[in-house]
């Protein structure tokens, strides 16, 4: 009679699923286990500090106050942006980006809050009689024919329209197209060029500089000349000042005495130059419109001046 033996193996199954589950159960998925870093600890602002070119101000000026947020221990925080208010916008109003425009006269005092920080700065606004608060600027002529000259001056004002005298500030003389005029840092302006420029002025007033401008018209000189003749008595050149039509000639009369022409390089359009000579006449067209300047290099301070109109 055989004795049936009993396998082992359905056992040794069971034990070998419950051994995966429990180890499955033990390490899980890989992300159960890892803790989230915590987040980083909030920034609290400490102190605002307030600051500006001028805290005196004059009716209608503006000026830009700043706002820097700092922790405790100084470290600037940038991620909030202040928040700007007045105690008396009647007298001193502020933007939403910190620009504060004098109202009327008084104090108010102007505060920057981020979060739970605010700074303050106090400012003084005044009527404004008696302080500079704009510029004028005007020229003797406003229309000037080409190749001419005239005097640009500037004056000051106050808030209220009365004059200021500029006294020692420093006054800074601009054009906006220098083919059309220039000006010299005294204010002298040439017309060089047939068009309308401004004439452009700054001066310096503490930490904010006071601008304005003129306009001026260069025109065209009527029944200019087709041609001209140019002369050299002396160590002169005659006329020193000569005008011929856009396209015309001019002829340089040459004396016994050795001369040259040497025009001036910067000016676009200027002809070629004319070697030293004498007893020979010789002559430049001019197809292009302007104010050119030439000198005799042989003798100092022998110089003249061909102006070309349209």
């Amino acid at each position: 009679m055989k004795t049936r033996v009993k396998s082992r193996m359905p056992s040794l199954t069971r034990w070998g699923a419950f051994v995966g589950v429990a180890l499955l159960a033990a390490c899980g998925d890989g992300s159960s286990s890892m803790t989230p870093p915590p987040p980083p600890p909030a920034v609290v602002v400490s102190r605002v500090d307030v600051s500006a070119a001028t805290t005196a101000m004059t009716q209608s000026q503006t000026v830009q106050f700043s706002a820097v947020a700092r922790t405790s221990s100084g470290a600037v925080v940038t991620s909030d942006q202040p928040v700007w208010s007045s105690t008396a916008p009647s007298i001193a109003s502020v933007s939403a980006s910190g620009v504060v425009t004098g109202v009327t006269a008084g104090s108010a005092t102007i505060r920057a809050t981020v979060g739970a920080a605010t700074g303050t700065l106090d400012v003084t606004v005044t009527s404004g009689a008696g302080v500079l608060a704009a510029i004028v600027v005007s020229a003797q002529d406003l229309t000037i024919p080409l190749g001419q000259l005239t005097q640009a001056t500037v004056g000051g004002r106050d808030a209220l329209g009365g004059t200021v005298a500029l006294g020692t500030r420093v006054v800074t003389w601009s054009t906006s197209n220098a083919a059309i005029a220039t000006i010299t840092a005294a204010g002298v302006v040439t017309g060089v060029g047939v068009g309308t420029a401004s004439l452009r002025a700054s001066v310096v007033d503490g930490a904010v500089p006071r601008t304005g401008s003129v306009q001026l018209i260069v025109s065209s000189i009527p029944n200019a000349p087709t041609t001209a003749d140019v002369f050299m008595p002396g160590l002169t050149f005659s006329p020193f000042e000569t005008v011929v039509k856009q396209g015309g000639t001019v002829r340089f009369i040459f004396p016994a005495l050795a001369h040259n022409v040497i025009w001036d390089r910067r000016l676009a359009g200027s002809p070629t130059d004319i070697n030293t000579i004498s007893s020979v006449t010789v002559a430049r067209t001019f197809p292009t419109a302007g104010v050119f300047q030439y000198t005799c290099t042989l003798h100092p301070g022998m110089d003249g001046t061909i102006i070309v109109s349209p």
